[in-house]
């Protein structure tokens, strides 16, 4: 209020001041042009051109700011920013439906906004990948690493995933052994990788890690755990003998966590590696066992993979688990291939048939035909192999 007041008396005494000098006869101001002629008092002249000195200097500053960081420049950056905008969403939106060539369209169109631009060039290689541009999004990555070359760790974990799923299994392990910093989406593709390239003992290693950094839930996590063992447990050099394969077996069996030697498919591929090992007569003992414990038609199927010298065991065994289970047909299948190996032909015709009419399968008729055939009967195993085929390829 005291300022407001300051400023009104200011210009009642600058008013005053100016009509005062103006009164004053201290010489004129003629300006002719032509015909017109201005005639005017020096002070008025002064006054007047001070007037006008203000304002045009106003009207600089005016259209200074006008064209500079506010007024029309301003309108027209957010203009662009919000049209860029508007590219991303509408990329990001066609990338989730599933359009690839639209998505790396539009984001490829809105790596112009800097705000934007990290995240429109990752999403736009990402699109063209999985349109099958590899070439556009190995270069889409290069500009990235161009103009950020910080986060280039984004670029690479990107550009490793794009070659695993294109099958470039050399490049793709090269760039993620690259990689210093170990994340999620690290140990992710690395976990991939090692999957792909059936490299077992480094997956192996590399799980402690997955487990810490909580890469996967905790099914997935299984899964991987199971798949990794069992991949340890079928993955043997066949030149060793039986002896020092057994050894092996026996030793990546105890580095197996307790949990996972209960299950099914993890005793499976253990059980086959013994039997590889000349000790199917401990696999057998394993897979009765276990069997007793939890019916699943992985430990059944290793069960009828058994190749004893003497198969009554076997057979009597599993004879009785018919009784209990007379309907399973994997049992089926499986008394029919022991008794085949055992020369009990008749009966391995009579459980092959049995196991078609209860859940016919390609392997059930392949079975049966080898019976036929070794019964005599070509005639018949012919026909059986031809149905196998048919029911295989439906």
């Amino acid at each position: 209020m005291r300022q407001l007041l300051l400023v009104t008396l200011g210009a009642l005494l600058f008013g005053a001041a100016a009509i005062w000098l103006m009164q004053q006869d201290q010489g004129y101001i003629l300006i002719s042009l032509g015909t017109l002629s201005i005639e005017m008092s020096f002070w008025l002249g002064a006054i007047i051109f001070v007037a006008a000195s203000c304002i045009f200097i106003w009207l600089l500053l005016f259209f200074k700011w006008l064209l500079g960081a506010g007024g029309v420049r301003q309108w027209w950056l957010a203009r662009r920013s919000i049209k860029q905008a508007g590219k991303t969403t509408k990329g990001l939106m066609d990338f989730l439906s599933g359009d690839w060539a639209m998505a790396e369209r539009q984001l490829a169109q809105s790596v112009k906004d800097p705000a934007l631009s990290k995240l429109s060039i990752l999403f736009a290689a990402k699109a063209a990948a999985n349109n099958q541009q590899i070439d556009q999004a190995k270069q889409l990555l290069q500009q990235f690493v161009s103009k950020f070359p910080d986060d280039k760790d984004y670029a690479d974990l990107l550009l490793a995933e794009i070659l695993l799923q294109a099958s470039e299994i050399d490049q793709a392990q090269k760039i993620l052994l690259s990689i210093k910093t170990e994340n999620k989406m690290n140990l992710r593709l690395l976990a991939d990788l090692y999957c792909r390239q059936s490299n077992w003992s480094a997956l192996d290693a590399l799980i402690p890690k997955i487990k810490r950094q909580s890469v996967f839930g905790e099914n997935a996590l299984e899964a991987l755990q199971v798949k990794c063992y069992r991949g340890l447990l079928d993955n043997f050099d066949h030149s060793l003998t039986p002896a020092v394969r057994g050894q092996k077996i026996e030793a990546i069996w105890s580095d197996i966590p307790r949990a996972f030697r209960q299950i099914p498919e993890i005793i499976a591929a253990y059980v086959d590696g013994l039997a590889s090992a000349d000790a199917p007569e401990k696999a057998l003992n394993i897979l009765s066992k276990s069997l007793k414990n939890q019916w699943h038609q992985s430990l059944l199927e290793a069960y009828g993979g058994l190749e004893i010298k003497d198969g009554t065991k076997q057979l009597a065994l599993g004879e009785q688990w018919l009784i209990k289970h007379p309907q399973d047909p994997i049992l089926l299948l499986v008394l029919g291939r022991i008794c085949r190996r055992m020369g009990f032909l008749g009966k391995a015709k009579d459980y092959m048939q049995s196991t078609i009419e209860l859940a016919p399968s390609a392997q059930a008729y392949h079975e049966l035909a080898a019976v036929l055939d070794l019964l005599g009967d070509s005639k018949s195993s012919a026909e059986v192999y031809k149905k196998g085929l048919r029911f295989a390829t439906q």
